[in-house]
């Protein structure tokens, strides 16, 4: 059984993700638990593949998505740090070597500023994490929020690559607020910038498959 497929069907992690919305619906505004997670994942690996990397680099991309808001469990505050310790518990289930470990472990610690991305993985999570914008990520508080209510308007995001350009593209309604992304998402634009240029990719923001500027 390949690491990606231990993991995905560990009933102890599956419990964790599955259960984090719920833990935290006192408190958090947008989903951190399966839909996110699998969001990530794909996105992930519909970034790493389509920059021809190799089904190793592609498959510790994949669970670096996996793991890597697991430490929400215990709350939004610090969790990509938390989430980076709690990884090795579930890693060391795997038959990955210690530099692999250490590579999605370093990647999950940085995903929520992007810091010291010194990895495709790392670049990958940070990208695919920031671009998860959309309806499907907004929980029952997070509807009373100005930001995460205007993400109620974006039906989903597509990633692409298309030769040196990472392409993210948001589907939206006539509802939609650019401005309110464009003050309020400031890390969501120029994280998904710096990870695509590690890359050495230009990153292109498009709604409606309109080119946009959002800085």
């Amino acid at each position: 059984m390949k690491n990606f497929d231990i993991l995905f069907n560990d009933i102890e992690l599956n419990n964790i993700i599955d259960s984090i919305n719920k833990i935290n619906e006192d408190t958090l505004l947008a989903c951190h638990g399966r839909y996110h997670t699998m969001f990530v994942v794909n996105a992930i690996e519909n970034i790493l593949s389509n920059l021809n990397f190799d089904k190793d680099i592609i498959e510790l991309g994949k669970i670096a998505g996996l793991l890597h808001d697991i430490g929400t469990i215990k709350g939004k505050k610090g969790h990509a740090l938390l989430s980076s310790e709690m990884c090795m518990h579930f890693l060391n289930k795997t038959k990955l070597s210690e530099e692999s470990k250490n590579i999605i472990k370093h990647a999950i610690e940085d995903h929520s500023n992007g810091n010291d991305i010194n990895s495709p993985v790392g670049a990958a999570l940070l990208l695919a994490d920031k671009i998860d914008i959309s309806k499907n990520r907004v929980l029952e508080l997070g509807k009373k929020d100005r930001w995460h209510n205007n993400l109620l308007n974006i039906e989903k995001t597509i990633i692409s690559v298309v030769d040196k350009d990472i392409i993210i593209n948001y589907i939206v309604n006539d509802k939609f607020s650019k401005k309110i992304l464009s003050e309020e998402w400031k890390k969501g634009i120029l994280i998904p910038i710096k990870a695509s240029n590690y890359f050495g990719c230009n990153c292109i923001f498009e709604i409606n498959g309109v080119q946009v500027d959002l800085i």
